[in-house]
């Protein structure tokens, strides 16, 4: 069985990361190379996450709240509002929304109220 963080790393964080990397792209018309440095990683990785090759997106897509928080999250990194390690912290709390709707599955939620 694998600990809950390692499926959280392994599988939604990357998915959070190629949502926001996407935005960027389409809504800013920003470079692949340009996002890397915005997100604090590498082209290769932002390549990765355009085609879908890197979390689970899938499950991640139709969310209508996380694309709001994904918008809010990329208009505000791209305007300098927030550095990639604040939007990391961003991330936690999507993380455990998602927790919250069932998105995680039980089994891997991280936390319990």
């Amino acid at each position: 069985m694998k600990p809950a963080c390692e499926y959280v790393s392994r599988e939604i964080l990357p998915g959070l990361r190629a949502l926001v990397a996407k935005k960027i792209m389409v809504d800013h018309g920003l470079s692949q190379t340009a996002v890397a440095k915005l997100l604090n990683t590498t082209q290769p990785a932002i390549s990765q996450y355009k085609r879908d090759l890197r979390g689970k997106i899938s499950v991640l897509k139709d969310d209508p709240n996380l694309a709001r928080k994904i918008d809010e999250i990329a208009r505000n990194i791209v305007t300098g509002k927030i550095t990639a390690k604040e939007a990391g912290r961003e991330f936690c709390v999507i993380c455990k929304a998602l927790q919250q709707s069932g998105v995680i599955p039980e089994e891997y939620v991280c936390f319990r109220d």
